[in-house]
């Protein structure tokens, strides 16, 4: 008879490899993980977008694939999603770490993508990324470190680190998007001294280096009683999307609370679809 434990790793491996399969790569002597899912669309010589999706402090990158339930956009769409997990469950952003002398994670990413690309049939011309949180925070990091590879981003709940803008080394076009919510109170929507900028601020630096005049289109959504509602600032290359009343999460997905103030999740919007629009197009 199996024992209890046996047969939960057979249930999480077959849960895993259903959803997603998780692998390693050695990066700085130090072995690393990573969670990836391929669409079972992609056609043989095809070559499709590959999206890097980025798990927040203290979430695992399992975790954080359940939570986005962006493998199903992923397969919808025909490309494929990579979940990188971080050293304890965090990233070097800039900021409550040193830029330098703390864990390699920009040196990991960039091992993972050559490997990625050895194996799978990666468009290496559309590698886009996304991120919650902390992980919204080091995808800016990687558009400063890895110019001319990320051609776009959507960070939710994350604004620009102060020392990621220090350290641009490119000045190249590059499609950015800022989802925040009016009522996060884990990162403040204004910013914060020493650690990072405002969303207004981050959306006037992409303006400017995106070449974007000063006007949006703008769409203001209220379709149901969560006591949110969405407002879209659309400017082409830059999209600012303004959750009011919305806490500190990942839009339109299922409402959890882990012992941390997180706030409302907005269901107004199909948020997945949203970043592929956007990303993708």
């Amino acid at each position: 008879m199996k024992t209890f434990k046996t047969t939960l790793a057979i249930l999480l491996f077959s849960i895993t490899s259903t959803f997603g399969q998780t692998r390693f790569v050695k990066a700085n002597d130090t072995v690393r993980q990573f969670t990836l899912y391929a669409s079972s669309k992609i056609n043989e010589g095809e070559k499709v977008p590959l999206l890097l999706n980025f798990h927040g402090s203290g979430m695992t990158a399992l975790e954080h694939m359940f939570y986005t339930k962006t493998n199903a956009l992923a397969e919808e769409k025909g490309f494929i999603v990579v979940y990188p997990q971080g050293i304890n469950n965090d990233w070097n952003v800039g900021f409550e770490q040193d830029y330098d002398n703390g864990t390699k994670d920009v040196e990991f990413v960039k091992i993972l993508l050559e490997k990625l690309e050895k194996y799978y049939p990666i468009d290496t011309s559309r590698i886009y990324a996304t991120g919650l949180s902390r992980g919204g925070f080091f995808i800016q990091r990687l558009v400063a470190e890895m110019p001319n590879t990320i051609k776009g981003f959507v960070s939710v709940g994350a604004p620009m680190p102060d020392e990621v803008k220090k350290r641009m080394q490119s000045t190249e076009a590059v499609k950015a998007m800022y989802v925040h919510g009016t009522a996060d109170q884990i990162v403040d929507p204004n910013g914060m001294e020493n650690a990072y900028l405002s969303v207004n601020d981050c959306i006037e630096y992409w303006k400017q280096r995106n070449e974007i005049e000063d006007i949006a289109e703008i769409q203001t959504i209220n379709k149901s009683e969560d006591e949110t509602s969405v407002i879209i600032k659309d400017f082409g290359k830059l999209s600012h999307i303004i959750i009011e009343n919305g806490g500190h999460t990942w839009p339109n997905s299922d409402p959890f609370n882990v012992g941390f103030p997180l706030g409302k999740t907005t269901q107004d919007i199909n948020f997945n679809e949203l970043i592929y629009n956007f990303l993708f197009d």
